[in-house]
């Protein structure tokens, strides 16, 4: 465990998406959208920036997804606000998801040709971990004693 925490620090500390941060243009050009639709989307509060050092409006890296999502609203016939609306939902549900990856899993190991992954203890009974167990084919769930 103590190795896969190390491991996922290290790996946070050289791809911290919040610390790349892009021009408004490259964030556009990434995005397939205009400059003008994203300073309007920063005018009306759906994206967020940043202030670089020499004064300059930057968006982080993090926030390509979104504008990549509210374009993809707006194509299905979403109304900007709805866009928007939609976007932070699906933002909301990839947060969890990361949180549930980066705090959620205890430890990960390889057996033959499964992996183990230690979803960490039921709130009543400490004692009692619960596995994802991860073949080829599918991931079944597993709760087993643990010596501490």
């Amino acid at each position: 465990m103590e190795q896969f925490n190390a491991y996922a620090q290290w790996l946070h500390s050289i791809i911290d998406p919040d610390k790349i941060l892009l021009s408004i243009r490259d964030a556009a050009r990434a995005s397939n959208v205009t400059d003008a639709q994203v300073r309007y989307w920063i005018k009306n509060g759906y994206l967020k920036t940043v202030k670089a050092d020499n004064g300059a409006i930057k968006l982080p890296f993090t926030q390509i997804g979104s504008i990549r999502m509210i374009k993809s609203f707006l194509d299905e016939g979403y109304t900007l606000s709805g866009a928007a609306q939609k976007t932070k939902e699906n933002k909301d549900i990839s947060r969890s998801i990361h949180h549930l990856l980066s705090a959620g899993i205890q430890n990960i190991e390889h057996h033959d040709d499964k992996t183990v992954f230690d979803l960490g203890p039921l709130e009543d009974e400490p004692e009692k971990h619960v596995f994802g167990v991860e073949t080829p084919e599918k991931i079944t769930y597993i709760i087993k004693n643990v010596s501490n």
